[in-house]
């Protein structure tokens, strides 16, 4: 059975912003530390910190030539059956996940590479690159070890969103970054049937396609290989003339891979990740451009990705029902729970993978004043980023209020949205209201505030969030960007 289903959350997938797991089943998604390290958005770079921390401190242990010390380090590692993320988990005929044996052996064969003394792994993913029997199943599970205290209060978090209870009982170990440690503790951790469950957001899972050796090896060390024998004329260079007298210098497609290949076997080198080490501490360059472009191509998974293995969804149907939803609740303080409700139901549905993470009732002040809700901008493009990169709006946070009024809103509802901005939390803000009746004057009243200084807020209707809606249905991709554009621009230059 899947969260939702267990929970009776009625929603799907895409309603949600973690992984909505089988129980019963893994799935060969991975929680991806390189991805989470090219995020800017808060969450993950706290998330990052925490995993620097650690692996620093191993280095450090190596570097110092106290390997007992390291080693000690991952013997706290276990196979984190929480998530159901992976493949060939424990119970299989060919277990490759991260149990205590596995996680000793992974230390040992880092220490043994040399890999860190030499300066070619730095952080936790390049250990995949460049250190024998790690693959993508032993790096995540690496990796929620040491987050597991971050996805625990993530867990938290969408459980209080979802109204799921929680049972307070002592945590696995994870990684202290201030204590530099192993602990535990005790803590609100959600169960099922006496087997504990993390959450797992669906902004850090990857399938690991692009950070690892074969991408590595093939896109940079052998091109590099190619053109360093094209240059030298090697040996394994051909030769051939054309009819019309053009003459070429040429290398066949296959031939440096086998010339690898056969170095290996002749014993210059142990294996494919010895020659990559090998070579990249000769040419440190090509790591450093491999890791710098590869944070181009690492995303998060499209919610039509994750659901080739969660279960296909009909988007269609799933958005006419909720424009049905939106259409029958009614208007006024009675049901203004319910329409708070379907609004964090629809904005995973509208803006991920641009935002993430949504808690509700978010303190702020000391707890003196409140908002609705609460999202982490994660993205690096669209709408979102540009607020930042163009328009100069400081937002790593997005502040959503929820109006169910059947009036218009006014500068007491503006003023309050506004209040709850920061400096170091942002400056923008959407109110979803249910119906406007006279946009321009609203436009202009968030026009003020935004020539005052005090933030830039767009206001959302009903009648908005179907048009984004079916913008989706009908695949229109930039159907929500224009829409927000278009509203942005109405009040920024306005007046």
């Amino acid at each position: 059975m899947k969260i939702s289903e267990i929970f009776n959350l009625e929603v799907s997938q895409i309603q949600l912003d973690f992984v909505d797991i089988n129980i019963d089943q893994d799935y060969p998604m991975y929680i991806d530390p390189y991805l989470i390290s090219t995020r800017s958005d808060p969450w993950s770079v706290e998330v990052n910190r925490t995993i620097k921390n650690f692996f620093s401190k191993v280095a450090e242990y190596i570097r110092n030539d106290e390997h007992e010390l390291a080693i000690e380090l991952f013997q706290f590692m276990s196979e984190p059956k929480e998530t159901c993320l992976g493949i060939s988990k424990t119970g299989t005929k060919n277990g490759r996940g991260v149990g205590e044996g596995n996680a000793t052996d992974i230390i040992k064969e880092i220490i043994r590479s040399k890999a860190i003394e030499t300066g070619i792994v730095q952080n936790i993913e390049d250990i995949i690159v460049f250190v024998d029997d790690v693959d993508k199943d032993k790096l995540s599970d690496m990796t929620t070890n040491i987050i597991r205290k971050h996805l625990i209060d993530y867990t938290k978090e969408q459980c209080e969103i979802w109204n799921i209870p929680l049972t307070t009982s002592e945590t696995l170990p994870y990684w202290d970054p201030i204590s530099e440690d192993w602990i535990t503790s005790n803590d609100e951790l959600l169960f099922y049937k006496e087997r504990e469950l993390l959450l797992v957001p669906k902004a850090i899972v990857t399938f690991i396609s692009e950070y690892n050796a074969q991408k590595y090896g093939w896109h940079y060390v052998v091109s590099n290989e190619r053109e360093e024998h094209l240059r030298r004329r090697s040996a394994l260079v051909r030769y051939r003339k054309y009819k019309n007298g053009r003459e070429e210098y040429y290398l066949p497609k296959t031939v440096v891979d086998k010339d690898i290949s056969k170095r290996i076997e002749n014993g210059e080198f142990e294996n494919r990740k010895d020659f990559l080490r090998k070579y990249t501490q000769r040419k440190p360059e090509l790591f450093e451009r491999f890791r710098k472009t590869t944070s181009g191509a690492v995303k998060s998974l499209s919610n039509d990705e994750i659901m080739q293995f969660t279960g296909f969804e009909d988007i269609n149907n799933i958005i006419d029902a909720l424009i049905v939803s939106l259409g029958n609740i009614p208007i006024g303080t009675k049901t203004a729970s319910e329409y708070h409700k379907f609004i964090k139901s629809i904005l995973e549905i509208l803006f991920y993978p641009h935002l993430n993470n949504p808690t509700i009732e978010e303190k702020l002040h000391q707890g003196r004043k409140r908002v609705d809700i609460v999202m982490n901008n994660i993205t690096q493009k669209g709408f979102f980023f540009r607020l930042q990169e163009i328009n100069k709006i400081f937002c790593p946070y997005i502040f959503i209020e929820c109006k169910n009024y059947g009036k218009d809103i006014a500068n007491p509802e503006i003023d309050q949205l506004s209040s709850r901005f920061a400096f170091n939390k942002g400056k923008f803000g959407i109110l979803m209201c249910r119906t406007i009746e006279n946009k321009d004057l609203l436009y202009q009243r968030c026009s003020d505030t935004y020539r005052d200084d005090r933030g830039l807020i767009i206001p959302l209707d009903d009648q908005d969030i179907i048009t984004m809606l079916e913008s989706i249905k009908n695949n229109e991709k930039d159907g929500i960007e224009q829409l927000l554009e278009s509203i942005k621009k109405k009040v920024i230059l306005n007046g």
